[in-house]
């Protein structure tokens, strides 16, 4: 019998040290140790922390009781005693190719936790830990920190990017109002306030800059102490007795491309209206059709127009609050078919508001009853919690066929009505202790509840898909898997104000570290959403928050939980202009998005990127929180800073090119990137662009990307038009979904030609193939796809016969060392 254990291992290993390879990575186990190492980058991926003890023995198992207080959507978790089980050896058991199977055992040889190690792909290595002890309910295992390691991502965080020196618990919860953001601890208003890694989108996966994305595949409670107990150890701890250690090795975007594939799941493909503006309108059918009147007649770009209070609002003071019921409120909608079809004559989709509280004392309630459709308390009755508007609430069980038929019913009586989709509000309240009818343990439901709620709006909408509409939801939590599931993922309600534990800044590193995990279609709310506890959006801020907004995926305001103080895109003349130009740059950058949404579902790298992604050897790519790439070439600065007129941007290795209203400028970064403070008046962004970088853009006169509006500029109407950036200076290029590409390349050409002929100057007689140099930049006049030279640039674009306006940015300038 012994022969047989080893003969694997002689045929594969030549015996002593068993060193198996899966899917490139060497995991070796000598000297009480166990480290898996990177067989191309020859890095330690992973390497067990060796002279810890208790929970920080390299691996370690108890048993513990723990104290779990729920209060409006946030979870305090006190864990009980129970001494650790360590294991301190770790011991191959079999060694085959393809599979190897270990185990760590404590001072007597026992095994404590075992492992199965496989490969499902080059650079994948899948480790899956278990107890030996069915009973554990805690699995630890604690790996060496190095001083120079970065920990970024872990879903919704709005702390930073890099989490290193942080405890991070992982469990979907409400994030609260104003973030506590000094230490890990719980505040004292815990309930309220929210602890720093409270998210409603966490996630238990994370880049390292050792070369490898991390994914701890378990739907318990996580809890990753980041080199914060231990400045040399970091580890993981699962409130279960198992769970997958997933570890992509390789570069950034290649490890995030095999994550994404695996467990994260891969962005749904939004329709093209999540890439245009959207506004809101409350209070009634004739307040949202003032809204879309004046949008229109101002000329500002939108093609959605979303209704929160559809089931109806009440007002407690200067807040606006919606009524917790889910029919059409009649009053303030009479006649909201009407109001529909208007709306879409006019290319605006109309959105309502969904969650799966059921309040008691409404009509929902009571049906809710009748059906058995809530969420258990042990003993069988309705579980019963305080919800959002302080009044007692129950919650849809998600896990009973009949109650998720039931919720869809609602759902489609509004597209029966003519909404388009919704805000798909909450999903992080499934109690810790609740009865549900599948059986499930809740303490493992509750972070899958996200992802149900978001697979059931899928689901709705996807029987609409065969009669053409855009429809679309956007939801603000999530899971593991949620991605396919989601066309759009929201922040959150962020304050309404500049302050950085919840306010403006907060929504830049939760985009980059959503983007992280796959995320891609990323919104959040211009101008914030709470004003609680601070006043409702300022001038100033709603400005900052407005050019964010259009450099993001998702570009849509919001009305605050004050709105009759909110400030608006149209509270004066000023506001109005400065709305309109920001919100026609964000519709016409469609096809740009689009493509890098492309790219997203094909490979999982999101459009709005941390620079880790693209500059992984640059050491301050992976701490800044406050940049970021918009797609592959787009360096956004946002203006986070109350009062500032100015801002330092870091720009990393390369060319780039600074756009200025002024006169662009060129930025050449050597090794370790160049800091350039760069003003930034109050209607301004700093944004650059990457030398080689094609930006495909909408003519400015498109107002909507809704198809077949008469009377409006649609996407129909723009379809065979591009107004190209083209960025001299280096190779580069872009794929738009349709398949036109766009390959530009450095020359020594110093004409201007197209297909091997030379383009004069525009006339008024001669509009196509000439040259425009009237405007700050020259703007070739292409006759239709083909290849064009510039003075030391060949563009080749390869696409349907449209008009493309090729404006080149070749700046004399230079600004930095």
């Amino acid at each position: 019998m012994r022969l047989l254990v080893l003969t694997p291992c002689l045929a594969l290993l030549a015996c002593g040290s068993p060193r198996p390879q899966l899917g490139g990575v060497e995991l070796s186990a000598e000297k009480d140790t166990f480290s898996a190492t990177d067989t191309v980058s020859k890095k330690a991926l992973l390497e067990a922390f060796t002279t810890g003890t208790g929970a920080y023995a390299p691996a370690a198992v108890r048993t513990a009781k723990s104290r779990v207080e729920l209060q409006y959507g946030s979870f305090k978790f006190t864990d009980g005693p129970g001494a650790w089980t360590e294991g301190r050896r770790f011991q191959w058991d079999d060694v085959r190719t393809g599979l190897s199977k270990g185990s760590w055992r404590d001072a007597q040889g026992q095994p404590v936790v075992t492992l199965e190690a496989s490969t499902t792909g080059v650079g994948e290595l899948r480790l899956e830990w278990k107890a030996v002890d069915a009973a554990t309910n805690r699995l630890s295992l604690a790996f060496r920190c190095a001083g120079s390691d970065h920990f970024l991502g872990f879903g919704g965080q709005a702390d930073g990017v890099d989490h290193k020196g942080h405890t991070v618990p992982i469990w979907t919860s409400e994030p609260g109002i104003g973030k506590q953001m000094e230490n890990d601890e719980y505040p004292d208003l815990w309930f309220l306030v929210g602890t720093r890694h409270a998210s409603s989108y966490g996630l238990p996966t994370w880049l390292s800059n050792r070369g490898y994305l991390g994914v701890a595949e378990t739907d318990r409670r996580s809890v990753f102490e980041l080199c914060s107990v231990r400045e040399d150890a970091w580890r993981v701890e699962v409130w279960g007795n198992a769970f997958t250690l997933w570890v992509f090795a390789g570069s950034p975007m290649k490890s995030l491309e095999a994550g994404t594939g695996r467990v994260l799941g891969r962005p749904m493909r939004p329709p093209p209206i999540a890439f245009a503006p959207w506004s809101e309108a409350l209070f009634g059918s004739a307040s949202v059709r003032r809204e879309a009147e004046a949008l229109r007649d101002a000329g500002v770009p939108s093609s959605v127009i979303w209704t929160e209070d559809f089931r109806g609002g009440t007002w407690q003071g200067d807040s606006y609050r919606l009524v917790e019921d889910w029919d059409l409120d009649r009053t303030l909608y009479p006649n909201a078919e009407a109001v529909a079809a208007e709306l879409q004559s006019k290319g605006f989709g109309w959105l309502a508001y969904y969650n799966t509280f059921i309040e008691e004392g409404s009509r929902v309630h009571a049906e809710a009853a009748a059906g058995g459709h809530f969420v258990r308390a042990d003993g069988g009755a309705q579980y019963v919690f305080t919800g959002a508007t302080f009044k007692p609430m129950g919650l849809a069980d998600l896990s009973r066929p009949e109650t998720r038929e039931w919720v869809k019913s609602y759902m489609r009586r509004a597209l029966d009505v003519g909404f388009t989709g919704w805000m798909a509000d909450f999903g992080e309240w499934l109690p810790h202790d609740a009865v549900l009818a599948s059986g499930e343990d809740p303490l493992e439901a509750h972070n899958r509840y996200a992802r149900e709620w978001v697979k059931l709006n899928a689901e709705v909408l996807a029987e609409r898909a065969a009669d053409g509409r855009q429809r679309v939801f956007f939801a603000r939590s999530g899971w593991l898997g949620s991605n396919e599931y989601t066309p759009v993922a929201w922040a959150g309600d962020q304050r309404t104000s500049f302050q950085l534990d919840d306010g403006l800044f907060t929504v830049i590193p939760m985009g980059i570290n959503l983007g992280l995990a796959g995320v891609s279609t990323y919104a959040h709310d211009i101008g914030g959403y709470q004003s609680a506890t601070n006043p409702p959006a300022t001038k100033e801020l709603f400005f900052r928050w407005t050019s964010l907004g259009a450099l993001s995926p998702v570009m849509r305001t919001h009305h605050g939980t004050a709105p009759r103080q909110q400030w608006r895109w149209d509270t004066d003349a000023e506001t109005a202009a400065h709305f309109k130009r920001w919100a026609q740059l964000h519709v016409q950058l469609y096809p740009y998005l689009d493509a890098h949404s492309a790219e997203a579902e094909a490979t999982g790298v999101p459009i709005v990127r941390s620079l880790a992604l693209h500059f992984p050897r640059e050491e301050r790519a992976w701490t800044t929180a406050d940049e970021y790439l918009l797609g592959g070439g787009m360096l956004v600065a946002p203006v986070y800073v109350e009062g500032a007129t100015s801002r330092k941007v870091w720009v990393p290795k390369g060319e780039w090119v600074l756009l200025d209203g002024a006169g662009d400028a060129r930025v050449s970064a050597a090794e370790g990137g160049v800091e350039l403070d760069v003003p930034a008046a109050v209607g301004e962004l700093p944004v650059l662009l990457r030398a080689g970088m094609v930006v495909p853009l909408l003519p400015a006169r498109v107002q909507t990307l809704q198809r077949g509006v008469a009377g409006v500029e649609d996407l129909d109407d723009v379809q065979d038009e591009r107004r190209l950036w083209l960025v001299t200076g280096a190779n580069g290029g872009l794929r738009e979904r349709d398949g036109t590409t766009y390959v530009a390349q450095v020359s020594e050409t110093t004409r201007i030609a197209q297909d091997g002929v030379e383009l004069p100057a525009c006339s008024v007689l001669l509009t196509r193939g000439c040259v425009d140099s009237s405007g700050p930049r020259v703007v070739v006049r292409m006759r239709s796809a083909g290849v064009l030279e510039v003075p030391g640039h060949v563009l080749t674009v390869d696409g349907p016969a449209r008009r493309y306006d090729v404006e080149v940015l070749r700046p004399t300038r230079t600004l930095g060392p």
